[in-house]
C-alpha cells in the first residue's frame, strides 16, 4: 500500500493562495470587461465572505478537485465538499438578494 503524501507546509500553501487570490480580484474599474453576473460573484467572494470561506473557494477554482485541495488542506474530500457546497449556496443567496436590491 502506497504512504500518503503529506501535505505541503503551511507557509508554501499560503504563498500559493495569494498569488491565485491576485487573480480572482474584484476589479470596478470602468474598464472592467467581466459580465455583469461575473462581476457581481467576484463582488461577493472578495467583500462578503469571511476569510476562510475566500480562501477556500478560491483554491477550489484554482484546482477544481475536492481530493487535491483536501491533500492540499490536510482535511478528506468530503470535508471540502461539503464546505465549497456550503460556500456555493452563500454566494448564490447573496446574489439572489444583491439582484433583488441592486445598489
Amino acid at each position: 500500500m502506497a504512504k500518503p503524501v503529506p501535505p505541503p507546509p503551511l507557509e508554501q500553501t499560503v504563498r500559493e493562495f495569494r498569488d491565485i487570490r491576485e487573480d480572482y480580484q474584484y476589479d470596478d474599474s470602468i474598464f472592467n470587461e467581466d459580465p455583469d453576473r461575473v462581476a457581481l460573484v467576484k463582488y461577493i467572494v472578495n467583500n462578503r465572505l469571511n476569510l476562510v470561506d475566500r480562501t477556500l473557494i478560491i483554491l477550489y477554482a484554482d484546482c477544481q478537485n475536492y481530493r487535491e485541495l483536501g491533500k492540499r488542506l490536510g482535511v478528506s474530500h468530503t470535508t471540502v465538499f461539503k464546505e465549497i457546497r456550503r460556500i456555493r449556496r452563500d454566494i448564490m443567496r447573496q446574489y439572489e438578494e444583491l439582484n433583488k436590491n441592486p445598489k
